[in-house]
């Protein structure tokens, strides 16, 4: 397994394993994806095994409270940006059970915690809310992110 971090060149890749990961009303846009990118390259990282991309995680700078739009590219990092915003972290069916989602979301802590942020908030979906709990979450307020989508906010505290 190799880590490194997600290219323009990723994005068709990536909307494969959201597909297979994830409910369609769940899909980010393209445009948004790669917005991302280009915003904060350091919170786009990808796993690659020989068949090509098996997990990716997606991490921003944000404001407290906030959640990104699944449609619509991020215009900009807020100018005080408060918390660390995990968007996003899927695992194909193939590389399941191997630990890849667990790395991917230790990167995004230690990103935020390089980055300074001591807050971290998240949504969880499709019932992820357990793995989430496993790595000091706590749950928040219950949603609808998208239809059909209940969805927990979550946060982690770090000193």
């Amino acid at each position: 397994m190799t880590f490194r971090r997600l290219v323009p060149r990723d994005l068709p890749a990536i909307g494969a394993l959201e597909a297979e990961a994830y409910l369609p009303s769940l899909h980010v846009s393209e445009a948004a994806f790669l917005r991302l990118i280009e915003l904060f390259p350091d919170g786009a990282v990808g796993c690659f095994d020989e068949e090509g991309l098996c997990g990716y995680a997606f991490g921003v700078p944000l404001t407290s409270g906030s959640t990104l739009d699944l449609r619509v590219p991020l215009p900009a990092i807020p100018d005080a940006p408060d918390i660390f915003y995990i968007h996003d972290v899927a695992v194909s069916e193939r590389c399941r059970r191997q630990g890849i989602g667990r790395q991917l979301a230790v990167e995004m802590l230690d990103l935020a915690r390089d980055q300074g942020f001591t807050r971290i908030e998240l949504v969880s979906v499709q019932g992820s809310a357990a793995f989430w709990r496993t790595l000091g979450f706590v749950d928040g307020h219950a949603f609808e992110y998208a239809p059909g989508a209940p969805s927990l906010h979550m946060t982690r505290e770090d000193p």
